[in-house]
């Protein structure tokens, strides 16, 4: 009798047949921030479970599930949102099927280097994007789409981007016709010696003039070993009116093992009431 339940327990230990490779990674976040006299404290954390295997005609497929969780101790409540995507990669290129990036998000934000108080570009999800197989070197192309109803926001897109060593350029244009939206972004970034600059520029179309949306950003980070600093401006116009002039600042010390400290700011010369200063650690694993 214990022959036989040692091994029932052995063979519920047994990898499957289709055994895949498992990674889990995340981030866990405490941090306070001061929002105009006002102070809070928060918890944000975010964790991903990857799976990886390849099927017989050498097609590898990825599935990830991501979960963001977002505490805050001011009431007592707790947010959960997040994604889950497949991935196919082969001679074809890779396709993302899921929650994954539009045409637009796929290369924007790349001035976004804050943890907590900072400036960026805003560009919606797709249901599908695909990376198509190098054609020329140094050249990323996107195609993205999402349906009428399920995954991201309704949209056909596309997006180019050209690498050649320290700078790197992209334009990508999402289209939802029933919307009338045209969402265009063009972004460039520059490293040299630790020191990036970058500059983004994205309009949205949808309604006409009158509600047109401009995103302006330009960037500079700069890194000294452990410490790594960094300033943004970001512009938004509705219509041709000015609504936001935000101008971020901030210092990341990472202190080794996966932590880092940091301490951010930001000012909104269209809105005092958005005015911030905020610090924490994190702790990636």
């Amino acid at each position: 009798m214990k022959k036989i339940i040692a091994t029932a327990v052995a063979a519920a230990f047994v990898a499957p047949v289709y055994a895949a490779d498992v990674t889990i990674s995340g981030t866990v976040e405490a941090n306070m921030n001061d929002v105009n006299g006002t102070t809070t404290s928060a918890t944000d954390s975010a964790f991903k479970v990857a799976a990886s295997t390849e099927t017989a005609n050498g097609i590898t497929v990825s599935g990830s599930i991501n979960v963001e969780v977002y505490g805050d101790e001011t009431d007592g409540t707790i947010d959960a949102n997040g994604g889950d995507a497949l991935t196919l990669s082969g001679p074809f290129g890779k396709l993302d099927w899921g929650d994954t990036s539009s045409a637009a998000d796929k290369f924007d934000d790349r001035s976004d280097w804050s943890k907590l108080n900072g400036t960026a570009t805003a560009a919606g999800d797709a249901a599908l994007g695909w990376t198509l197989p190098t054609m020329v070197e140094g050249v990323t192309v996107y195609v993205s789409h999402a349906a009428d109803a399920g995954e991201g926001d309704k949209h056909t897109g596309v997006g180019v981007q050209y690498n050649a060593g320290p700078v790197t350029v992209a334009y990508a244009k999402n289209e939802e016709e029933a919307a009338e939206s045209n969402l265009t972004y063009a972004g460039a970034s520059a490293t040299f010696s630790g020191l990036t600059v970058t500059l983004e520029s994205m309009q949205d179309e949808a309604g006409g003039s009158s509600s047109k949306i401009d995103e302006d950003v330009i960037g500079v980070k700069y890194g000294m070993g452990d410490v790594t600093v960094f300033a943004t401006s970001y512009e938004k116009k509705v219509g041709g009116t000015l609504t936001s002039d935000v101008s971020a600042y901030g210092l990341h010390y990472d202190l080794g093992g996966g932590v880092t400290f940091f301490l951010e700011a930001s000012q909104d010369d269209k809105n005092d009431a958005a005015d911030s200063t905020g610090a924490g650690i994190e702790m990636a694993f």
